[in-house]
């Protein structure tokens, strides 16, 4: 699961440009789950990237925490979530979404944006989903939605950034029959001192209903239905963000009590 050691200038550049999504769904998730009946108002942010999500638990007074296997997306939310780490409200924690383990469990559980289609197989997506199990309180939720085929053969294509602040050139390719594929990010990101060279390459495979349900089930998580809204299911960066089609499948599964 190479994809979550990310240098440091690609954690720049994906905290400035791809996190959108993030930002738009996150409160949308947090009113979710205050819409439940959890033991408790705690969360484990999955794959927490820079932070964006366990910000707006944070912001809303639940107490979060954030776990990522990249320490140099983990710093960039250091940084900026200072003052919830400071009063207690933020615990981040650097460790592997196949194995990690937090200091206390929690009333739920998030993954997003994708972040787990870097798992490489069911098998893996199975022991994901079984830490998830062990990292919640009987009766929590956990919610976290994976792309689609039609988000990854965008990869296909040649995607240009050019502007004052970054010139990224993204190139990848996606094999239907595999279900996997590879993108490679390259370029510069930031201006005078800042500047920082992107050098990253990600792989990532497609998981269907099928396979998503067999994993939850062998956790030991029950899959339930939910309500988000067919908006919440698009991306808005590159080229995928062209065209109509669905990007990803958001999913919903509880630890029983």
């Amino acid at each position: 699961m190479g994809n979550y050691y990310y240098s440091d200038g690609f954690a720049a550049f994906f905290d400035s440009r791809y996190t959108g999504w993030v930002h738009r769904f996150s409160p949308r998730l947090v009113d979710h789950l205050d819409g439940q009946e959890l033991p408790e108002r705690s969360v484990i942010d999955l794959c927490c990237g820079t932070g964006v999500t366990a910000s707006v638990f944070c912001a809303a007074g639940w107490r979060a925490t954030g776990v990522d296997g990249s320490a140099a997306m983990l710093d960039i939310a250091r940084k900026k979530l200072a003052p919830a780490l400071d009063s207690g409200a933020l615990t981040l924690v650097e460790a592997d979404a196949r194995s990690f383990r937090t200091p206390r469990p929690a009333g739920a559980c998030v993954s997003l944006d994708g972040a787990l289609n870097h798992l490489d197989s069911v098998a893996e997506l199975t022991a994901c989903f079984a830490a998830v199990w062990e990292s919640l309180l009987p009766g929590g939720e956990f919610v976290f939605d994976l792309y689609t085929g039609s988000h990854f053969r965008h990869w296909n294509n040649l995607t240009l950034t050019d502007d004052p602040d970054a010139v990224i050139v993204k190139r990848g390719v996606w094999d239907d029959t595999t279900r996997t594929g590879m993108l490679r990010v390259s370029g510069v990101h930031g201006s005078g001192p800042d500047i920082q060279r992107v050098s990253q390459t990600l792989r990532s495979w497609e998981y269907d209903d099928a396979e998503v349900a067999e994993a939850l089930a062998a956790a030991g998580l029950e899959q339930a239905a939910h309500d988000f809204e067919p908006a919440h299911v698009k991306c808005d960066s590159g080229s995928c963000s062209l065209t109509p089609v669905p990007c990803r499948t958001i999913y919903r599964a509880r630890r029983p009590r």
